[in-house]
């Protein structure tokens, strides 16, 4: 073999795995930015949502699991008798995880980094910054409206006045 063929097919060789390399490095790149502009056609949340009572009637010290649009939405009846209702948004403060409630230990974890928060939705340890972001509610018969927004929850009643 001359030298002149290695040497060649060691250019090749070497060209085929850089050019490997940028594309995968490329795509990693790529990824992420369709994955965000994905994100960006989501459609928004809607203004408020009713609940039927099976969707919200839990024993205390249970969770159960909603979407609100594609925000979900953790329901926690506190663990103390006839406990309180509490609705979260289910989205770890600190990265964006979604959270779950422990049974047993009446305590909200998230387990990208083990972050816990109280059933009241403050931060109790790990890294999160701030406390869960809470849904406001109002009963409406044997239903239950929920909104992001206060203001939201008016609407629900509005509507149904003049409907």
């Amino acid at each position: 073999m001359k030298s002149g063929d290695s040497f060649l097919s060691r250019r090749r060789f070497l060209g085929s795995m850089v050019g490997g390399g940028m594309a995968t490095l490329g795509a990693g790149a790529i990824v992420p930015l369709v994955q965000y502009a994905g994100n960006l056609r989501d459609e928004p949340p809607p203004d408020y949502l009713e609940l039927s009572r099976e969707e919200f009637d839990l024993a205390p010290g249970k969770a159960k699991m909603l979407l609100y649009g594609q925000i979900p939405m953790l329901i926690v009846r506190t663990p103390e008798f006839a406990g309180e209702l509490k609705i979260f948004v289910a989205v770890c403060t600190h990265f964006d995880c979604t959270v779950g409630y422990v049974e047993g230990e009446n305590r909200i974890f998230c387990a990208c980094h083990e972050g816990y928060y109280g059933v009241d939705g403050e931060v109790i340890s790990g890294p999160p910054p701030r406390p869960l972001k809470q849904f406001f509610q109002r009963p409406k018969g044997d239903r239950l409206i929920v909104a992001l927004e206060e203001e939201n929850l008016g609407k629900a009643f509005a509507e149904s006045a003049a409907g």
